[in-house]
């Protein structure tokens, strides 16, 4: 690396210096270097700036230092020249401070202390930054976590978000409440004015650094105007200007940092200085990013002073549109981000202040210049016809997003958006110009020859334009309507009705985690409405402004529709063939205006002088309208003259319109609309499906938008009466129906609703055909443009308001013209010529979705009548009714004014039911039962999928079917649409009606029905709507005369069909239809059990035909004849009941109804009866008061039964004769080392020393342990030279040897308990005795010790192969060598890299050869990289799959010992043994006293080391054959072995030494304390569980059939192998040793010269492999104390002959030897380490006395025996028993797997999950330790252990203790290790301490480096078992902080992590991961992935209580939703 010296021998210094010297400054001045030239300018100001011209680096130098370095790195050409540049600013913070500028600098910051105003910090990408709803004026503020924490936010409504820049705005009054503000920042008006003594010193040189500055920048800016960049002139240019600006902005901002009014004071000093301010804002075209960055990082923080925000701002809004014209001209968003990042960086820092932006938009015409941008968009983008292009629109997206934002900043401050309308109406004229450019965009046609394979991904882009539109036009119809609000209004009051969801919202702090593109573009559809009341006159009046605004609206929709085909050819044929000639030529100029338009030739000035303005507002606001297109007034002129006498008044009457008002209200409104001032109902034809088609009409929605808010200011619930009826009395008052003639004026009532509903009915065919599959040739153009339009956000500004325009048009027009015009678009005129033939395939579906389209007319009342709170109780329960949902889910779904409806909780809570999180179930809303009643199912935004669900649902919750309960009824709607009733009862309807009853009456057998029963449904529907409109009438007076004959109905439905004579149908009517298909669905139902179809017709089609007869006499004639089963009851029933739809159910829904309760009856029964069966085969098998005959034939049951029922789950062969393997898992853990360091806490780093070496863990040195270095055959180095064994093929000889060796340990076993009792009963053995008959001779046992060891060197050289075990290789003399590495051995045994080995299973069974196919089938797919089963879970080369029925993970398998299941142990036939009563029975406990036996114990052992060194029992054993391990077992074994052993010790695994029962007994010992482990841990809460109950049920339902399996195959393995009982009676005889006598065995000590030689033959040459046999025996020499009691008692019942393991009093007497050993360790930790003194116990005669004598003299204890849970107010008693209860505990569950009958396995591991077994709640620490001492008493009891006092006071317990201890010391000090021993209670498993509140984590860690590479992690994961901050990405430089690399070094392959972004889990093993739900959740239960929502999160103790109990249990790799979402090698997120 070249050093960076300066290339030339002058220093910056010196240089400044020399220039300095040459300006004139004497040489006296300049020795003092700094202090001089400040002495210097006091005297000469004048000079100052040429002396900081002189200061700077000049051209010349640059180039030169540019010459320099040419030949050097660029990296060092940049550090010159800033070194340059950094010594000038030096020699200028000298001038400015006049003296020393640090210790001036802080002077000034005390001086400003409490002085603070605006925080301003700047944020980078990915920071924090907090947004609170309650103290922000707008929702694009927020403020930084230090402002945040200082700040009063207490209850409010705040949430927290990921930044991608902008800066803090806590002290900003524009942007944040004063009462926001925190402690340290008090507001702009706090900062004091700069003290002057500073100003006068600062100020000078500042003007002089500007000037410089200035004149390099304006240089630069001059060449790179004239491209001459790559010159060498340019480019010393450019670098001189980017090195002085970074230095510059370098040192502004490292000095303002100290002082608000400093920062204050430069500002005030930019913008005094000409043109610097336009210059730094032009400036990120010259210089380069890092220094563009610096400088708008002082821009912003400039900005907090409002003088210089406004200049700014002036200058921003001219370089505005430089950078869109840029844009345009590259085509291409790049450079926005990439070269001009200003501009997005600073428009929401402007155009989010209301006064800013009002002055910005009055003086410097803001809006006209946005406008005018967008305008040049639009034109780039535009096709030849004027339409905008897809390709073109995409690459200037985020540009046109860019501006359209900008826009609703600007509009969403009421002043402006009123300003926009009242007093600059050019601006809004401007925007209906370009709606009509983008009106019809993106038009689409279907295609109907090939398939498109070309999709249109620009085609969104389309739609979030519409979107971005709709927002603005809520701003801007607010903006007409704010006459009518009060003038006191706040200005920021609308900005809490704009809603930008996500955009908007985080426009400041540039959030990075956005939601899709749908969601994030928002708009509000209706604004407040002002709800003061009116009088009959008043309340109709209407903003001029509003008028005005519709009537531009009006004249340019109208400029647009005229050019349209279909409604050109309709002014065609409409002209009178005189006027021909002038209707084309005007159709012509029309287009041609259009066209010029769109070409951008029509917009002229966006905005008019002055004079202009207020001219043209005076004439609108006096009613007379002048328009300036006087092109198009010309051309229309004088047909709108000719219209205007045609107006009919009579029609107009008819509609409930004043024709002479909407004629003249608007003064010349006739000459300027022509279209809809048409007095005839224009025949328009169009094709949807054979013409362009386009679903943007976003002129449509704004008139549609100005009348629903006109109409809710005149009728809204306020101020409209109380209508209930279709139409009451007063609905038609002159004042009602002056509505539409007021607000329409010059418009006719038929050319209005001709013309406008033409284009919304459209694209509602459109959408129906695409349903129904014409559009499918089109490819995903058509299909995703109908979903973006029937979207959730979407139909608010779109669909709802275009339906509400066809309801507008449907109250103006004629209802059979409108209806008939609905039948053609279509296209099913057809359908009512009442042929059975159908026209095509897709009529159906057109049909079913008309019918809909008129009942959505018919019923909708969003817009039209229903309150706010009755519309936001509808959308509930609509999106309640498909399914349950989450609070989030609610609100996302509701349309965006209903969202934020302050009383949306309260109505939520009374229409659902909450469910509170559960496990990993979020909290729910589902819908109140009595809501279901309210479900509507024409709401517009069902599609099929959901109606469907939410019928089902319907019958599920309500026992019936919706469809005919749910019937539609007449409600209420505004009086100006009372009209839309009249198409209900239209005659073009009724055709409707009867046309569908007509084919479902006479469908066509052999031909597909033309009315199924979807659309029978439909039309049933509309004629139950149409009589109860007409009912509703019937009630009103003077309706008929109002809305229409509605007798015309009544006459229809009695009228004879003519269409359907040719078809021998008879004379039928539409009552006569009506009573056929009542009759022929009556027989359907009769003839079939149960429908095929939810609803029934006859009862539904009964009760309209009552209805008929009720309201007509001539109906009711017509009934009887026709039914009169249905009519003849009428006059006995009451009036009530005759009106009611449902009725009673028919015989067959009683039928059905009896059928369902007996079903529902068998169920229960069946349910029941299971119930049973289950508790039957779950109830305890070894139940304590049953004799072992019982329980002997119990089993043999339980097995012959469990034999039949298990069948290989790959062959399924239940013949087959092979035997069965189960499928296992066996999974590495460090779980007990976990729990004994206790849970990590987020709060602390984590220790590095603790985590390096895990606990209880041994590190062999010398070869040695580390207790025994010279003991037991720790010291000896072994090496065999192996050969393969030869097996026996004589199954006669092998089965000989096993009931050899069992018969061998049969008699052992006798001759023990004999020579035992012989000894207890001859003498009663004293403390003194007991010890020196235990321990007495050493030497006397040696010799049978040298034939054990003798014999078994021997065994191995027989099953070696010709290489002998000769000492060639070995060197009987070499010394041990110390070894520096060595591996970590938990506990003295087990595998090098973990605790131990759990085992699992699912339950299954196989055969093997069957299993051997399937791997290797599945390897060689995997070889192929083919697909198979669990390809992204399992790794072949792991020997992984899955279950080929559950699809759980295994590993290996285990075999089923000879196809039995023989309990272990049972005794043997020939014992002569007296048995003890049965362990834990309540007769023992009752009739004999317990007492403590030790003795017992200690003889038994020592007893049993000696009886199997006999002479006679050593020669019987040396005769067996020595046999290979089961072929069955060999999988189980090789896995294991790979797990134990690391991969240079491989060579083990063909070894004989390698011992197959050592290791399988070892597996099973650590799966028995895993089990206990997991038991303790609560499934739902964080308390522990120390109930039996709960430690029974864990092992029954998940490991008891395994673990007893392998139990069994244990003990057979041991019987197979005489050299398998040599280790374990060796380790017998060391166990002996060292428990009885205290004594660990020291061959290197021997004098035995025979021994030595054994020695030299089990010499090996690799110093770091330690053979299992070695590692074993070394463990049984281990001080007795140094271990674990429960694996010592497993390992002493291991070594004892076979038939020990089901002698119930051996077995007690052995659990009392070592919870002596408990109980002394405990007394050791509670008297050494935590200081409980003799005196304060009170005991000086016992254990304790003894202990706490012993350890004064010993520090071994201390820093060996460790634990971290003693309490010291808890009595030591009752600690020592605590401290033992882990023990004791699994014991019980040894002792249960021992008497265990399980004969079948348990399959299914995720029942665990769901079974609620007893836990216990949370619970105070007093209470949980009565509850834990409740459950040691009942394990005292069971192993009849002694009091504690008994314990500590017994005289054997004394003297075994004290050499106990003696021994321990011994080896302690002889010996030095690293490890220690945990003893602690029954603590459950813990992961890491997590706080309460999620964002005190996320403030942690969010900001963390890597450990390893020190960077700035993207994703930090946190492991929650050590605390340490991880990476789930993988990288090179930072491997170790990989979480796959720490999963295996932290938790041997398992790994939990918290992902801090993502807030969710990441659940690692091995390769594999997989997602997990969040712990985390918000006050309405759910997660926040990502943080999308930003509220606060809580902890949620029962999901992590969950989660830790599956890492507990080891669930992680059995549970299915886990294995459902693993993926192998590959991270999820990405």
């Amino acid at each position: 690396m070249e050093s960076p010296i300066e290339p030339s021998s002058i220093k910056p210094r010196d240089r400044v210096v020399e220039k300095l010297a040459a300006l004139g400054i004497p040489v006296e001045y300049l020795d003092r270097r700094y202090e001089g030239l400040v002495d210097f300018v006091i005297g000469n100001g004048l000079l100052l700036p040429d002396i900081v011209s002189s200061i700077l680096p000049t051209d010349e130098e640059v180039a030169e230092s540019m010459e320099d370095a040419r030949s050097r790195s660029n990296k060092w050409k940049s550090l010159t020249m800033k070194n340059r540049f950094r010594e000038s600013m030096v020699w200028l913070r000298w001038l400015m401070f006049q003296g020393e500028p640090i210790n001036a600098l802080k002077n000034l910051a005390k001086s400003s202390i409490g002085q603070r105003g605006v925080c301003g910090a700047v944020w980078r990408s990915g920071d924090i930054a907090y947004r609170c709803r309650t103290c922000e004026r707008d929702q694009t503020c927020a403020i930084c976590v230090p402002c945040f924490q200082n700040g009063n936010h207490r209850d409010h409504d705040y949430s927290i978000y990921y930044t991608g820049g902008g800066c803090c705005d806590c002290g900003d009054e524009t942007a944040w409440k004063p009462e926001g503000f925190c402690l340290k920042h008090k507001g702009s008006e706090q900062i004091q004015p700069l003290p002057e003594k500073f100003a006068n010193f600062v100020g000078p040189v500042l003007d002089a650094l500007f000037i410089c500055w200035k004149s390099k920048l304006f240089l630069a800016e001059g060449i790179f105007q004239e491209n001459m960049r790559a010159s060498d002139c340019g480019a010393e240019q450019r670098k001189a200007a980017n090195e002085l600006t970074y230095a510059v902005v370098e040192m502004l901002l490292e000095i303002c940092k100290y002082s608000e009014s400093l920062l204050c004071f430069v500002s005030r000093r930019v913008i005094s200085l000409d043109g610097l301010l336009d210059i730094l804002v032009r400036a990120e075209r010259l210089l380069g990013d890092a220094v563009v960055k610096k400088l708008h990082e002082l821009l912003l923080k400039l900005l907090a002073e409002p003088i210089f925000k406004n200049e700014f701002s002036k200058v921003f809004i001219g370089y505005y549109p430089i950078v869109i014209n840029e844009a345009i001209k590259e085509g291409s968003d790049g450079i926005l981000s990439d070269k001009y990042p200003l501009i997005s960086t600073f428009s929401v820092q402007i155009f989010t202040v209301p006064t800013l932006a009002l002055c910005l938009v009055k003086e410097m015409n803001l809006l006209g210049m946005l406008l005018k941008c967008l305008r040049d968009i639009f034109l780039f983008c535009a096709r030849e016809d004027g339409f905008l292009k897809a390709a073109k629109s995409g690459g200037l997206y985020d540009s046109t997003n860019r501006v359209f934002g900008d826009i609703r900043f600007v509009m969403s401050h009421d002043v402006v958006s009123k300003c926009a309308t009242h007093e600059q109406q050019d601006i809004s004229r401007t925007w209906l110009k370009l709606l009509a450019f983008v009106q019809g965009m993106n038009p689409i046609k279907r295609e109907t020859g090939l398939h498109i394979e070309e999709e249109n991904e620009s085609m969104q882009l389309f739609f979030l334009l519409g979107c971005s539109i709709a927002i603005i036009h809520s701003l801007l119809v607010d903006g007409a309507f704010s006459v009518a609000t009060s003038e006191g209004a706040n200005i920021l009051s609308y900005l809490q009705d704009v809603d930008d969801g996500d955009s908007m919202r985080h426009a400041k702090v540039g959030r990075l985690s956005q939601e899709s593109a749908v969601c994030s573009v928002t708009g509000r559809t209706v604004s407040k409405v002002t709800e003061a009341g009116f009088d009959s006159v008043s309340h109709l009046f209407i903003p001029s402004s509003v008028i005005w605004l519709i009537q531009e609206c009006l004249r340019t929709m109208e400029t647009w529709l005229e050019v349209d085909e279909g409604i050109s050819a309709a002014l065609q044929s409409i002209s009178s063939p005189n006027s021909s000639g002038t209707s084309d030529s005007n159709s012509l100029a029309i287009k041609k205006t259009l066209y010029k338009i769109r070409k951008g030739k029509y917009f002229g000035k966006l905005t008019g002088s002055t004079e202009n303005d207020s001219s043209e507002s005076s004439s609108v606001y006096s009613g007379h309208l002048e328009s300036r297109d006087t092109e198009i007034s010309k051309n229309i002129d004088s047909d709108s003259k000719s219209c205007s006498a045609e107006i009919d008044p009579v029609a107009c009457g008819y509609m409930g319109l004043d024709a002479s008002a909407m004629e003249t209200d608007s003064g010349i409104g006739l000459a300027t609309v022509r279209l809809m001032s048409l007095c005839q109902w224009p025949d328009i034809s169009y094709d949807v499906s054979l013409q362009e088609i386009s679903v943007h009409i976003p002129l449509h929605r704004l008139l549609s938008l100005l009348l629903l808010k006109a109409l809710r200011m005149c009728h809204g619930e306020s101020v409209m009466p109380n209508v209930t009826n279709a139409c009451s009395a007063s609905s038609l008052s002159a004042t009602y129906a002056d509505f539409f003639g007021h607000v329409l004026g010059g418009c006719h009532p038929f050319g209005f609703s001709a013309f406008v509903m033409e284009h919304p009915l459209r694209i509602r065919v459109f959408c129906a055909q695409v349903i129904a599959g014409m559009w499918w040739k089109n490819g995903d153009v058509a299909l995703v443009s109908c979903e973006w339009y029937r979207s959730v956000r979407w139909p608010e500004q779109g669909l709802e308001l275009d339906l509400f325009l066809l309801q507008c048009c449907a109250a103006l027009a004629p209802p059979d013209f409108y209806v008939k015009r609905i039948v053609e678009r279509f296209g099913l005129l057809d359908y009512l010529s009442l042929s059975l033939e159908r026209s095509n395939e897709y009529e159906a579906v057109l049909v079913q979705e008309m019918l809909t389209l008129i009942m959505q007319i018919l019923k909708e009342r969003r817009f039209s009548g229903c309150s706010i709170a009755d519309s936001l109780k509808r959308e509930l329960i609509y999106n309640l009714a498909i399914g349950d949902a989450t609070h989030s889910q609610l609100v996302k779904s509701l349309p965006r004014d209903l969202s934020k409806f302050d009383q949306l909780q309260e109505i939520l809570d009374r229409v659902a039911v909450y469910s509170n999180p559960s496990g990993f179930n979020q909290g729910m809303y589902s819908l109140h039962g009595a809501y279901w009643k309210e479900l509507d199912l024409y709401h517009p935004h069902w599609n099929s999928r959901d109606l469907q669900v939410a019928e089902e649902r319907y019958l599920r919750f309500c026992g019936v079917a919706a469809m005919t309960t749910q019937l539609p009824r007449w409600t209420k709607i505004y009086p100006p649409l009372e009209g839309v009733a009249r198409i209900a009862t239209c005659r073009v309807t009724l055709q409707i009606i009867r046309a569908v009853l007509f084919y479902s009456v006479f469908s066509d057998k052999f031909t597909e029905s033309r009315a199924p029963d979807g659309i029978l449904t439909t039309a049933l529907h509309l004629l139950s709507l149409a009589l109860d409109i007409y009912l509703q009438q019937n009630g009103a007076s003077g309706v008929e005369r109002c809305i229409g004959d509605s007798d015309s109905m009544l006459a229809f439905v009695g009228e004879e069909i003519t269409e359907s004579l040719n078809y021998a149908t008879g004379k039928q009517s539409l009552l006569s239809l009506l009573v056929a298909l009542m009759r022929m669905r009556q027989q359907e139902n009769e003839n079939s059990y149960l429908e095929s179809s939810n609803c029934s017709f006859s009862p539904l089609i009964e009760s309209l035909l009552k209805k008929f007869a009720e309201v007509d006499s001539d109906c009711m004639t017509k009934l009887q004849q026709l039914a009169p089963e249905v009519v003849n009851h009428i006059s006995n029933s009451t009036h009530n009941t005759d009106r009611s739809t449902s009725g009673s159910a028919p015989d067959t829904e009683m039928r059905k109804a009896k059928a369902r309760e007996r079903q529902a009856a068998i169920l229960a029964k069946m349910k029941a009866e299971q119930s049973k069966f289950f508790s039957s085969i779950t109830s305890t098998a070894d139940d304590d008061s049953k004799s072992e005959a019982e329980m002997s034939n119990s089993d043999t049951e339980h097995e012959a039964e469990g034999a039949v029922q298990q069948s290989c789950s790959l062959c399924h062969d239940p013949t087959s004769k092979n035997p069965l393997c189960f499928l296992i898992l066996l999974q590495k853990s460090r779980l007990l080392s976990f729990v004994d360091k206790g849970p990590s806490s987020w709060d602390r780093w984590p220790d590095k020393e603790q985590s390096s070496i895990p606990a209880n863990r041994v590190i062999y040195r010398s070869g040695a342990n580390a207790f025994s270095s010279s003991s037991g055959l720790a010291s000896q180095s072994m090496q065999l030279t192996e050969g393969p064994v030869v097996e026996s093929t004589n199954s006669d000889m092998r089965h000989s040897t096993v009931c050899n060796l069992e018969t061998l340990e049969e008699d052992m076993y006798i001759c023990i308990r004999r020579e035992m009792c012989d000894t207890l009963l001859s003498s009663s053995l004293k403390k003194d005795e007991v010890s020196s008959t235990s321990g007495s001779s050493p030497e006397s046992s040696r010799d049978a010790e040298s034939d054990i060891f003798r014999k078994y060197i021997a065994a191995l050289s027989s099953e070696t192969s010709v290489n002998s075990l000769g000492t060639e290789n070995t060197d009987c003399d070499r010394e041990p060598t110390e070894s520096t590495s060595q591996p970590f051995v938990y506990d003295g045994f087990g595998p090098i890299d973990c605790d131990g080995i759990y085992l699992s299973s699912c339950g299954h069974a196989v055969h093997q050869h069957c299993l051997d196919r399937y791997l290797s089938s599945l390897k060689e797919r995997y070889v192929r990289r083919g697909f198979f089963e669990g390809a992204r879970i399992v790794d072949p080369d792991q020997g992984e799959f899955l279950c080929p029925v559950c699809r759980r993970l295994a590993n290996s398998i285990l075999p089923a010992v000879d196809g039995t299941f023989q309990k272990a142990g049972r005794l043997p036939v020939t014992s002569t043994v007296d048995q003890v009563p049965a362990l834990g029975s309540p007769s023992a406990q009752n009739e004999e006293i317990c007492s403590l036996r030790l003795q017992q114990g200690l003889s038994l052992i020592q007893t049993a080391a000696q009886v199997v060194a006999r002479l006679d029992f050593f020669e019987a054993l040396s005769l067996q054959r020595k046999e290979r391990t089961s072929r069955n077992l060999e999988p189980i074994s090789r896995v294991l072995s790979k797990m134990y052993f690391s991969e240079k010790q491989d060579r083990f695994l063909g070894s004989p030494r390698l011992s197959h029962p050592i290791i399988l007994w070892d597996t099973l010992k650590y799966s028995l304390v895993s089990t206990e482990i997991a038991a303790r841990s609560g499934k739902t809460s964080m308390a522990p569980d120390y109930t039996l109950t709960s430690l029974y049920m864990e092992f029954k339902s998940s490991t008891e059939f395994i673990f007893s399996l392998l139990l069994r195959s244990v003990q057979k393995l041991s019987s197979t192998n005489s050299l398998h009982s040599l280790q374990r009676f060796r380790g017998l005889q060391l166990f002996a040793e060292s428990i009885c006598s205290g004594v660990s065995f020291n061959y290197y000590n021997t004098r035995h010269e025979q021994e030595d030689n054994l020695l030299c033959s089990l010499k090996h040459d690799d110093k770091e492999a330690l053979y299992p046999d070695i590692q074993f025996w070394n463990r049984a020499s281990d001080p007795v104390l140094a271990r674990d009691p429960f694996s010592s008692l497993m390992w002493v019942i291991f070594c004892l002959p076979r038939p020990f393991i089901s002698c119930e009093e051996s077995l007690l007497s052995l659990v009392h030897i070592f919870y002596v050993v408990s109980v002394v360790q405990a007394l050791i930790i509670c008297c050494r380490r935590h200081g409980y003194s003799i005196n304060e116990l009170g005991s000086h005669h016992c254990l304790i006395t003894d202990i706490c004598g012993i350890l004064g003299g010993s520090d071994c204890a201390r820093w060996y025996f460790v634990s971290n849970y003693v309490d010291h107010s808890c009595d030591i008693k009752d600690m020592i028993r605590r401290l033992s209860f882990p023990y004791l505990r699994r014991c019980a569950l040894l002792w249960k797997l021992l008497k265990s009958s399980v004969s079948a396995p348990f399959c299914d591991r995720d029942n665990v999950w769901k079974s609620s077994h007893v836990t216990t709640d949370m619970m105070d620490t007093t209470e949980s330790t009565l509850v834990e001492l409740n459950e040691i008493q009942e394990l005292e009891k069971m192993f009849k252990i002694p009091t504690i006092d008994v314990v500590l006071e017994d005289e054997i317990s004394r003297s075994f203790a004290l050499k106990s201890f003696h021994h321990f010391h011994k080896i302690y000090e002889a010996c030095s290790f690293q490890n220690v021993l945990y003893c602690k209670p029954a603590v459950p498993f813990k992961l890491m301490s997590l706080p309460h509140v999620y964002q005190e984590l996320l403030q942690r860690y969010i900001k963390q480096c890597c450990p390893d590479c020190k960077t700035v992690l993207v994703q930090p994961a946190l492991c929650l078992l050590c605390g340490r901050l991880c990476s789930p990405s993988w990288k090179p430089c930072c491997r170790e902080s990989g979480c796959i690399a720490h999963a295996m070094t932290c938790g041997a392959g398992i790994g939990v992590f918290l992902l801090i972004r993502r807030t969710t889990i990441l659940l690692q093993r091995c390769a594999r991961q997989a997602p997990w739900p969040s712990p985390y959740l918000d006050a309405f239960g759910e997660e926040d992935i990502e943080m999308r929502r930003g509220k606060p999160l809580y902890l949620n103790e029962e999901r992590y209580a969950a989660l830790t109990y599956m890492v507990a249990s080891y669930g992680l790799d059995q549970n299915s939703k886990v294995l459902g979402q693993t993926t192998v090698g590959t991270f999820f997120m990405d």
